[in-house]
């Protein structure tokens, strides 16, 4: 999904860390691609993509609380929202696309709220 973000921060021993806001949440990042000088405290419009690198994690939440939650000091991050399977996505106050092909045995879960686990939030700066 794409988004307009202000750039905090960026990291200057992991070069490819980009602290993000967007709409009023801060995220820590991984630049997966950008083809342009970044300028901390500007405004990009970006696209974010959830990584699932190991298995894929989700649960159903007894909470309607929606957000994005940083595991310690990784990229890793607990989402927090509704999941709608035929959409593909899950609502955390940030909307995200999820690839069916992990969704596929998870159908029980549509208009649920859920939490899922993510590797990293990786993001392509687009303009």
């Amino acid at each position: 999904m794409q988004y307009t973000a202000k750039l905090i921060e960026l990291n200057p021993v992991i070069e490819e860390e980009a602290v993000l806001e967007i709409n009023e949440q801060r995220l820590v990042t991984f630049i997966n691609y950008c083809p342009f000088e970044i300028i901390q405290g500007g405004h990009y419009k970006v696209e974010l993509e959830l990584a699932i690198l190991d298995d894929f994690v989700i649960s159903k939440s007894n909470s309607e609380e929606k957000g994005i939650e940083q595991i310690g000091d990784s990229f890793s991050y607990f989402i927090k929202g509704t999941l709608n399977i035929d959409k593909g996505t899950i609502d955390a106050g940030i909307l995200f696309e999820i690839d069916s092909e992990f969704l596929f045995d998870h159908g029980y879960l549509h208009e649920e709220n859920v939490r899922i686990r993510v590797d990293r939030l990786s993001v392509d700066f687009i303009g």
